[in-house]
């Protein structure tokens, strides 16, 4: 399969889980992973545990972030089992896991479908096309000492952030900005995923 020809699935999150398929520890850890990712999906206490357990692994975060994303992805999709079924082959994921993973993916569409679990089954639908962020690029205009730097409320910071749109358009956004308020946008992002951490708990995703 060329994956870039898969069109429901971004293709970093298809190269991602194509480049682990075949290794040991995917092999070993796919079912325990996917488990964790549906615990955490939806909601429940506790659901950390198996992660807290695997962690020493390097590969563990790579693999769980991958099996999320892909997961998150194949119920806004609306994804039918056949086709996530053929997705995972076709990355190269043997029959015992897909089964696995399909089992747990129909029993997690049923509980998101229980109207007492509608607050959980909204986050998977919106119909929001926002941008995604690709890369960041930055440039100081003017050079100053760094024993002045935070004295100058001069724009000598170029920002520009490259981001792609739901019709894979690439589209920059380019601002300027003085060094205090350069340092205010990362105290403010640093709040931000601190709050989220907190909210949700997400800090194995770091």
């Amino acid at each position: 399969m060329n994956i870039q020809e898969n069109k429901n699935i971004p293709e970093e999150v298809s190269k991602g889980l194509s480049s682990l398929a075949k290794d040991p520890y995917t092999l070993q850890n796919f079912d325990k992973l996917s488990k964790c990712v549906f615990m955490n999906l939806a909601g429940e206490e506790n659901n950390t545990k198996i992660l807290d357990q695997l962690n020493t692994e390097p590969l563990t975060n790579e693999l769980f972030n991958m099996i999320l994303l892909f997961t998150v992805q194949c119920i806004k999709l609306q994804l039918m089992e056949i086709e996530i079924s053929t997705n995972l082959y076709d990355y190269g994921f043997e029959q015992t896991i897909v089964d696995g993973y399909i089992k747990k993916f129909s029993q997690f569409k049923q509980f998101i479908n229980d109207p007492d679990n509608a607050i959980i089954a909204a986050n998977f639908e919106s119909k929001i096309g926002f941008n995604y962020l690709v890369d960041v690029d930055w440039q100081q205009e003017i050079v100053v000492s760094s024993k002045y730097a935070n004295k100058v409320y001069q724009e000598i910071y170029k920002i520009q952030l490259h981001t792609k749109t739901i019709e894979k358009k690439d589209k920059d956004i380019v601002f300027k900005c003085t060094l205090p308020q350069l340092i205010e946008i990362n105290n403010q992002l640093g709040m931000m995923v601190k709050n989220i951490e907190s909210s949700s708990d997400l800090k194995h995703l770091k």
